[in-house]
């Protein structure tokens, strides 16, 4: 069982060493999900501004189920968040999706919504 979380537990870590070096305080919250509360993968704050990122590694299209965008629609009522769904792309790096796009896209990722909506790390 841990080895196929491996791959989502390596991008994970990889973006918080990333968002560390451009200045933001940034964690892993472990096991996410399984605790019980509304938790994202990574929270990022720097300068009062708060982040929670929900990722994703993934070659093919995916859907964010309707919990997980729940818990990113809490975080940003009860502490006034940024989210982002941050999709690692192999060979290309991180893009990031407003929380509002995804909502709207009914938590269908795929990889022309990607291109369209997707920013860099450098724009969070």
């Amino acid at each position: 069982m841990v080895h196929s979380y491996s791959k989502g537990y390596r991008a994970e870590r990889s973006l918080v060493h990333m968002l560390s070096k451009m200045g933001y305080m940034a964690i892993r919250a472990p096991r996410s999900g399984r605790i019980g509360l509304d938790s994202p993968d990574v929270i990022a704050a720097k300068d009062g501004r708060l982040l929670v990122i929900e990722c994703k590694s993934r070659m093919s299209a995916f859907t964010i189920p309707a919990e997980q965008l729940a818990e990113l629609e809490a975080w940003i009522t009860k502490a006034k968040a940024v989210a982002y769904v941050g999709c690692k792309i192999h060979r290309k790096g991180w893009k990031f999706l407003r929380y509002e796009d995804v909502f709207a896209n009914k938590g269908h990722v795929g990889k022309k919504f990607i291109e369209e909506k997707g920013i860099p790390i450098e724009a969070l």
